[in-house]
């Protein structure tokens, strides 16, 4: 299946967003009137969205059936439910806005009966049918439409975003049938702040936190910065943590809130955070946030806790107040299992990045590649055209389907320009040296596409495998072959936990059996090794810092691997695309960016493994890097 299409229609739904400053008349796709109620201080707006919907089709698939719909923009796929249609509509208004109600009101529904059940999303491979569904005499989803708010940034503009869902054809599982409806009119009561909550500033671009013993080796990196017109700033651990009127409850929420006064007193866009653990001991020289965000049932291990970043770009929620993560102030932060569901916004208003250096060699090792990676790269080189492609059959099954290398199809559909130079286990066994042979000729990006762990990245050989399953795979180990010198790619990994950067040494002698099953006893994660490497490897590195999760199959019948549509797939692909399509050079705001578009597309199905899809994808590197160079 080499050379096949991705398609794009997810991504363009965003065609139709719509930008509602205050005073402007609605214009767009669906809307119908705005009207206003003057009450003497506030007002109080009304967009009314009138959806307008075909007769479903139904489209056999194996033992199940699938429901398709002409005005669908995604097919809702999660873990264990019925895959049915969704039609979205992304808006923006003044940030701040504050949306009173949505209300809507259907055309009489009609029934349809099925031979068959409607199939369901499957993440895992020991995935079945949710039982409270499929067992249970009533309507999924419960209601025709639902929504979600978030405060984040478009084109470096904070907003405030509403994403309406309407599912237009409903399922009963044990009446085997569903019901549809072919018009729904919505309306939307809103109303927007008396004036801006943040003040345009430009001060300051990029700020970076750092504990005081690196500040000297980063001052060159600082003027680096100025010079090319991204005004830069330092602020210390110890200072911040030493600020007397500085909100926050320990020293993680006031570097947050610290962030937040950058925001609005000096119109902070990019946050690099500098640090990591302190050597090999357990304690943090810049500090982190764990995300408690489980999902147990969609993942194959136990993970009570991961590591996330997002929560220093999460400053604000859709009306501009602060975003905690931790609303039942019990101090456990982002909190969400069978008792406890966190308020979390989600959607970066600032793109962070993180050098998690552990000590000053390294924080010199990569403030001299950044500065060589941007003074001398030239994106016109023959070396950064190239794109080094590492993938197998990631779930190594019958489905036909060989998730990795369908992935990297995609990726390189939409990076129009760039030559492929593929690793294929349909090819070759992957190891460093077959690695070495793409990568040490140098390459302007790297898209590594299986499983991994802290300490290692693999994948399987084609289904059915003959000798062995795995490919031998590339370790942290082998990292010190890599010999690409100053042609470095941005790369990005597929897999669990290569980002995972609290890893070290120090586990083997507290629980022996625990650190080697987890694989988080070396001295530095597979991700930042790669970042951090001395004379190679790479400029940035994307992958998770937790249990990375992938679509299985064709779950909604519509001759696209789910693999590249939802999960990890589309956050990896959408960050390409960024760059490939959309010419958008700046490294932090390709992932940031590729994070809000997940955000509108899947956050308001209300599913907690969409959640910590976004809080597990973290960014090592500097995000106001300027990609292929200045």
């Amino acid at each position: 299946m080499k050379g096949y299409n991705f398609r794009k229609k997810i991504f363009l739904i965003l065609v139709i967003c719509f930008l509602l400053a205050s005073g402007m008349s609605v214009t767009g796709f669906k809307t119908q009137t705005r009207t206003f109620d003057d009450n003497k201080m506030n007002v109080s707006n009304i967009i009314i969205l009138d959806y307008d919907f075909s007769t479903p089709e139904i489209v056999e698939n194996g033992e199940f059936q699938n429901v398709h719909l002409l005005e669908a923009d995604i097919n809702g796929i999660c873990d264990g439910a019925p895959v049915l249609p969704v039609n979205l509509t992304i808006m923006m208004f003044p940030f701040g806005t504050k949306i009173n109600n949505v209300d809507f009101e259907t055309s009489p529904t009609e029934t349809m009966s099925l031979s068959k059940k409607i199939n369901y999303g499957r993440f895992d491979k020991t995935t079945v049918e949710d039982e409270e569904i499929y067992e249970t005499d009533s309507y999924y989803p419960n209601d025709w439409v639902s929504y979600h708010a978030g405060g984040g940034l478009s084109d470096g503009e904070h907003v405030t975003f509403l994403v309406v869902r309407v599912y237009p054809v409903r399922y009963n599982p044990v009446m085997d049938q569903i019901i549809y409806i072919d018009h729904v009119t919505i309306t939307i009561n809103y109303q927007e702040p008396s004036s801006p909550l943040i003040n345009e500033h430009s001060e300051c671009d990029l700020l970076i936190v750092s504990p005081s013993q690196f500040t000297s080796t980063l001052n060159q990196l600082v003027n680096h910065k100025n010079n090319n017109g991204i005004k830069t700033k330092i602020a210390t651990v110890e200072q911040i943590k030493n600020m007397k009127t500085l909100q926050g409850r320990d020293i993680s929420e006031k570097i947050k809130y610290y962030i937040k006064q950058g925001i609005e007193n000096w119109g902070v866009k990019y946050v690099l955070l500098v640090g990591g653990r302190n050597g090999q001991f357990l304690s943090w020289n810049t500090p982190v946030r764990y995300s408690h965000v489980v999902p147990p049932e969609e993942q194959e291990h136990p993970e009570p806790k991961f590591l996330s970043d997002l929560y220093f770009a999460d400053i604000y929620n859709s009306e501009g107040e602060f975003s905690s993560w931790d609303t039942n102030q019990n101090g456990v932060f982002a909190e969400w299992d069978e008792n406890i569901h966190e308020e979390m916004d989600l959607y970066p208003d600032v793109y962070v990045g993180r050098l998690a250096c552990r000590n000053v060699l390294e924080v010199m090792t990569m403030v001299n590649k950044i500065l060589n990676y941007e003074k001398n790269t030239d994106n016109n080189d023959g070396w950064f055209k190239k794109l080094l492609l590492v993938a197998g059959d990631s779930y190594n099954d019958a489905t036909g389907f060989n998730e990795g290398e369908l992935a990297s199809d995609a990726a390189l559909d939409v990076m129009p320009g760039f030559n492929p130079v593929t690793v294929f286990s349909s090819d070759d066994d992957i190891n460093i040296d077959t690695v070495k042979t793409g990568m040490d000729p140098g390459c302007g990006f790297a898209y590594f596409c299986g499983h991994g762990s802290p300490m290692s990245w693999s994948t399987h050989f084609p289904y059915p495998p003959t000798e062995k399953s795995w490919t031998t795979g590339i370790d942290i180990f082998d990292m010190m072959q890599l010999n690409n010198k100053d042609k470095l790619p941005v790369v990005v990994v597929g897999g669990c936990s290569n980002a995972r950067f609290d890893t070290s040494i120090l586990y083997l002698l507290l629980d022996y059996e625990q650190a080697k099953a987890d694989r988080n006893w070396g001295p530095r994660c597979w991700g930042w090794w790669m970042t951090v490497k001395y004379g190679g490897g790479g400029i940035a590195c994307i992958a998770n810092s937790g249990l990375g999760t992938h679509g299985r199959e064709d779950t909604d019948k519509n001759d696209i691997a789910d693999y590249v549509e939802i999960l990890d797939g589309f956050l990896e692909i959408r960050f390409f695309q960024y760059y490939g399509e959309e010419n958008n050079k700046i490294l932090g705001e390709n992932h940031g960016m590729a994070i809000t578009d997940y955000l509108h597309l899947f956050n308001g199905a209300g599913e907690k493994m969409d959640t910590k899809m976004v809080q597990q994808w973290q960014l090592f590197g500097d995000p106001s890097l300027h990609i292929g160079g200045i």
